[in-house]
């Protein structure tokens, strides 16, 4: 029986192969900058989720809390209007609103690379919450 391999070591051997062939088909079918685009829309859903979270948090908390969060951002746009949060990047644009108004001195921020931006958020008063860019 020398030379024989087990049906769990071809199974395994089959699977693997498998796997690198999709990992390296999907960007030549797709396209790399296709791909990248929809890697860059998939961590701005994250990054525009969590900064959500983080608002509504603060939402329920004691007038003059503040809070600093830390978001991955991909290359884009961040806009804030009226109860309103709009990430556009190239190719995409997603959006969300809050329970609360937003304000913020400079309503549109702009990322020029995938970096992590820290943001100041500030309880004004019960309906409204300050966002600093940095």
């Amino acid at each position: 029986m020398r030379g024989q391999i087990s049906l769990e070591f071809s199974l395994l051997l089959l699977a693997m192969i498998v796997v690198v062939l999709i990992s390296t088909i999907t960007p030549g079918l797709y396209g790399f900058k296709k791909v990248t685009i929809t890697s860059y829309a998939s961590l701005g859903h994250g990054a525009l989720s969590k900064l959500k979270t983080n608002i509504e948090m603060l939402s329920v908390l004691d007038v003059g809390s503040k809070k600093v969060v830390y978001i991955k951002s991909p290359p884009g746009i961040w806009r804030i209007e009226d109860r309103g949060i709009t990430f556009e990047g190239e190719g995409f644009e997603i959006s969300t609103s809050c329970s609360v108004n937003l304000e913020s001195d400079n309503t549109e921020y702009q990322v020029e690379n995938l970096q992590v931006i820290r943001v100041h958020l500030e309880k004004v008063d019960e309906n409204t919450i300050r966002i600093e860019w940095e």
